[in-house]
């Protein structure tokens, strides 16, 4: 295993960098609220849809 490290460590250079378009972490964490919101919006309407099919 740390052979494995060793010779990975030699291929990763700055130069296997690739340019062009890339999404920093901190750019794109905007798609985590979404995620988020839409989650809560799912898990209200199956509850509510669970207690509507429970009371017919």
């Amino acid at each position: 295993m740390k052979k494995a490290v060793f010779f990975t460590s030699l291929l990763a250079t700055p130069a296997m960098a690739h340019d062009g378009v890339h999404l920093h972490p901190h750019d794109g964490a905007s798609w985590m609220v979404v995620a988020a919101a839409l989650a809560v919006i799912l898990g209200a309407g199956a509850l509510k849809l669970a207690s509507t099919r429970s009371r017919a």
